[in-house]
């Protein structure tokens, strides 16, 4: 049986657009008030509108099944929908327009009456901000804390993800989509439209913390989404604000007052799903991971305003987070806290932030009279991916060609995982966007490679990644060059071409083997020059493993090859030629590979994707200054890999 891809690759049609799966619908009845004034064209609100004439079919609709139903009405005297308002436990919340004296048996029911006004703007006013505390302090199906045990591979892959946006350099374009997104996901939000047209206007990264704390889209769409994580894609178009914060809660977390003062408590009142608090109960002594930006206060009065939980829901409770700091967790680099009154919208809250990604210690939970009382300590020194020196986490200007996966594996691996990430995205207009400026920002001076830029930009195919690889042009160049220095930046700016190049091999591969007529085992050769010292390694480490860290060109001549090594001549004294002799399985495909027309027409080239695998044989000089390195390609099923990317699949 054939090996499955280690990176991913996919064949699919688009699919829809998923943003709506992101708002919750929410139930509005509107009774006797004109539709014509009432804002109706929202895609979060499932709306049914009755007149007073329609009450039989009022009271069919709210007793149909549906829950939590906000109900909009007129002031209509009526005894028989007192007594419905009153005795169905489907109707949450209660809006009442009227400029006349308000039935007094409506005030019987000050519980689910949320407001009597006498213009549409504010009951609307005051709905958005009821919606807004429901939204933010309760979802029923979504976590603010996630239970993970020590070895957690999926907690680790998150501060992974958090750690690489953090080495991207932002542009217009990245904001450029994030904006989109968010218009997207509020398409029929008059209100919330307009907030995103101030953001596109006035925003500026040193003030996105304020942006966060201001009653404004932003703090919803970051938070529902971060709540989610199901949709990798959503998540990345918000990594140019995810970044912002991250970097605006280290500057704070400099810049505060309280670096002497340790231990110190900070507080979190909340409502969450019985569920939920019945699994941290049960948790006591194990770690609990935040899949938000997660608020708390310095006051703990202010905070057990939060915890009041509806006495006539028991599948909802409240909860006191009472959080422990203390000082070996402060200038956290990877997932920050600060105090940042000074740069919140609301400074008299006395906010203290904590990163997405952060991490807990639950010690102590405890029932009181109307709330539960759970102790958390911050422990967010663990999980750090740290993959030492010359990885993407650490810039290095030599070009790695091949990695000793016995001394590199660790750096191997983060590559693969951050190419991982790119190859699991949808193909925009935005990640062409990205390649074409950062092309022309390496070419800026060169007339011929612009010009050749333009015309990629003009003609350009996906079915024809392949073609444009082969060209002598700035993509050949650019690609290798960003994955053997390994800048996650340029990478990350390059996925829109990766991604295509990557899956037409994918997609070609199948019918080059099919083509092979049962051949089981392909000789392949590829010549280059090597420094002498790499070389020295290879022979070291006989037996052992080596990845390419690029894209790999071979050949099924042997001559080629040898042309391409250099035949033994080479321009600085510390080089050699090369030739891999290698033996190729074709049951093993764990990497994408296909014959493609280069260009030499007769050459039978031979393109590998990222990451082969291949085990050294013997290294021998078969010419003068020509050594020979036999390589057999494998397929390692390593359990770190599967761990970290299970979740994904």
């Amino acid at each position: 049986m054939a090996s499955r891809a280690r990176l991913y690759t996919r064949y699919r049609a688009p699919h829809s657009n998923q943003a709506e799966s992101i708002i919750e619908k929410i139930n509005v009845v509107i009774l006797d008030i004109d539709n014509d004034k009432f804002m109706i064209n929202d895609s979060q609100f499932q709306v049914k509108a009755f007149t007073k004439d329609e009450m039989n079919e009022f009271f069919e609709h709210i007793t149909s099944g549906i829950k939590d139903i906000y109900l909009f009405m007129s002031n209509i005297s009526s005894n028989t929908l007192t007594l419905m308002i009153r005795d169905c436990p489907q109707i949450k919340s209660v809006y009442i327009l009227s400029n006349s004296e308000l039935d007094q048996n409506y005030l019987q029911e000050k519980e689910k009456i949320q407001g009597i006004f006498t213009n549409i703007d504010a009951m609307i006013q005051q709905f958005q901000q009821d919606i807004t505390t429901l939204n933010d302090q309760y979802y029923s199906e979504q976590s603010t804390l996630r239970n993970i045990d020590a070895q957690s591979a999926e907690a680790f892959w998150w501060k992974f993800f958090d750690k690489c946006i953090q080495y991207i350099r932002y542009t217009d374009i990245d904001k450029n989509e994030f904006i989109e997104f968010s218009r997207e996901i509020y398409s029929d939000n008059k209100y919330q439209l307009k907030q995103i047209e101030e953001f596109e206007v006035n925003y500026q990264s040193d003030r996105a913390i304020y942006w966060y704390t201001r009653d404004t889209f932003l703090y919803r769409l970051v938070n529902r989404t971060l709540r989610e994580q199901k949709n990798l894609n959503d998540m990345f178009k918000l990594r140019m604000i995810l970044n912002d914060l991250i970097y605006g809660l280290k500057l704070a977390q400099l810049q505060s007052s309280y670096t002497s003062n340790y231990p110190f408590t900070v507080y979190r009142g909340q409502v969450m799903s019985t569920k939920e608090m019945q699994q941290l109960e049960l948790s006591v002594g194990k770690t609990v991971l935040t899949n938000q930006f997660l608020s708390t206060s310095l006051s703990s009065s202010l905070a057990v305003e939060f915890v009041k939980a509806p006495d006539d829901d028991p599948s909802i409770q409240g909860v006191l987070f009472q959080i422990e700091i203390d000082s070996s967790n402060i200038n956290n680099d990877l997932t920050p806290f600060a105090n940042i009154s000074k740069n919140s919208c609301f400074e008299e809250e006395m906010e203290i932030l904590f990163s997405m990604h952060s991490t807990f210690l639950i010690e102590h939970v405890e029932l009181y009279s109307y709330f539960w009382l759970i102790n958390l300590k911050f422990v967010n020194d663990i999980w750090d991916p740290d993959f030492d020196e010359r990885s993407i986490f650490s810039p290095h200007a030599d070009q790695i060609f091949i990695r000793q996966l016995s001394k590199e594996n660790k750096q191997f691996i983060a590559l693969q995982l951050l190419l991982d990430i790119l190859l699991r995205l949808d193909q925009t207009s935005y990640g062409k966007k990205h390649l074409l400026q950062f092309s022309r920002s390496k070419y800026e001076n060169d007339l011929i490679e612009l010009r050749k830029i333009d015309n990629f930009e003009e003609h350009y195919k996906s079915e024809d990644a392949v073609q444009w690889y082969t060209k002598d042009s700035f993509l050949y160049r650019l690609l290798n060059t960003s994955l053997r220095i390994e800048t996650i930046d340029h990478i990350v700016k390059m996925r829109y071409f990766i991604y295509d190049l990557h899956n037409q091999l994918a997609k070609l591969q199948h019918d080059y083997i099919e083509s092979l007529n049962g051949l089981k085992i392909l000789t392949l050769y590829r010549g280059q020059t090597m420094k002498i010292n790499q070389l020295d390694e290879l022979k070291e480490n006989l037996d052992g493993f080596i990845s390419m860290n690029s894209f790999m060109s071979a050949t099924k001549d042997l001559e080629v090859a040898v042309m391409f090594s250099g035949d033994g001549i080479t321009t600085e004294p510390d080089e050699i030629s090369v030739i891999y002799d290698m033996t190729i399985d074709t049951n093993i495909r764990s990497t994408p590979y296909a014959k493609i027309i280069g260009a030499m027409e007769d050459e039978e080239e031979i393109l590998f994707s990222m990451g082969a695998v291949f085990r050294i044989g013997t290294v021998d000089e078969f010419r003068n200054r020509v050594y020979r390195v036999k390589l057999t390609m494998v397929h390692i099923e390593d359990q770190l890999w599967n761990k970290l990317t299970a979740h994904l699949d």
